[in-house]
């Protein structure tokens, strides 16, 4: 499958809610209601990750119109303001999180991710420290990936299975040790091989904006050939 083929669409979200002057991509929380509005509209169907993933495991394209919503970082708006707004449109997501970054200032603490995870939304790793890991030594890439897994599922009491590469960065190296490490499938952005077809292990999603809120847009973003008009980065 090539970048001109069809993509499921898995949406990536970092912090839906008020701006604020720092870096981090924010979409306020009227324009992420209006997006999932619009999914509402069109008759789009928002999927658990697994189900997305289960489909790959049976070789089978997911169902039209379907796609996930992923969120990056764990930030504390993601269980204050985006979460009741997907509950009211019964939408299942994602929330990947570093260990390392929960509790401090901004980010949701354990006992909001266990709320989470217990009302539905599956919480996967984001590296113990939110590290770039193309950066990292093969021994501290192992440590990042297992040791965040390990800790996530003693806290939540739940099996993590899914990772989201921080910045998108990965190499044919992390996606082994991802593999190894007992992980299911690994997220980036908008990175990829030249020609890169459909990788589990470096599964490309698309980020959201407020611009989204805007119906042509998201249509686009969400019809499974947004690959076709955006320019993909090398892996790392």
């Amino acid at each position: 499958m090539s970048r001109w083929s069809y993509h499921p669409p898995i949406l990536a979200y970092h912090r839906v809610g008020p701006y604020r002057a720092d870096h981090v991509p924010t979409v306020s929380a009227g324009a992420f209601e209006r997006q999932l509005a619009l999914l509402a509209r069109f008759r789009y169907r928002v999927l658990p990750l697994d189900d997305l993933i289960a489909c790959f495991d049976r070789g089978a394209r997911p169902p039209r119109r379907s796609l996930a919503i992923t969120f990056d970082d764990g930030y504390e708006e993601t269980c204050t303001v985006a979460w009741p707004i997907l509950k009211r449109f019964g939408y299942p997501a994602a929330v990947f999180v570093a260990p390392g970054e929960v509790g401090r200032a901004g980010f949701a603490s354990w006992e909001q991710l266990g709320e989470l995870a217990r009302d539905g939304i599956m919480v996967g790793s984001h590296t113990m420290h939110h590290s770039y890991v193309p950066l990292l030594s093969a021994e501290h890439l192992q440590d990042e990936l297992q040791r965040s897994k390990a800790v996530i599922e003693s806290r939540l009491g739940r099996p993590v299975q899914y990772l989201s590469f921080p910045s998108g960065g990965f190499t044919p190296k992390a996606q082994a040790a991802a593999r190894a490490a007992g992980y299911r499938a690994a997220c980036t952005t908008n990175r990829a091989a030249p020609g890169a077809g459909l990788d589990r292990w470096a599964l490309r999603r698309i980020k959201m904006t407020e611009r989204d809120a805007h119906p042509l847009r998201l249509l686009a973003k969400v019809s499974g050939y947004y690959d076709c008009f955006r320019r993909l980065k090398r892996p790392s």
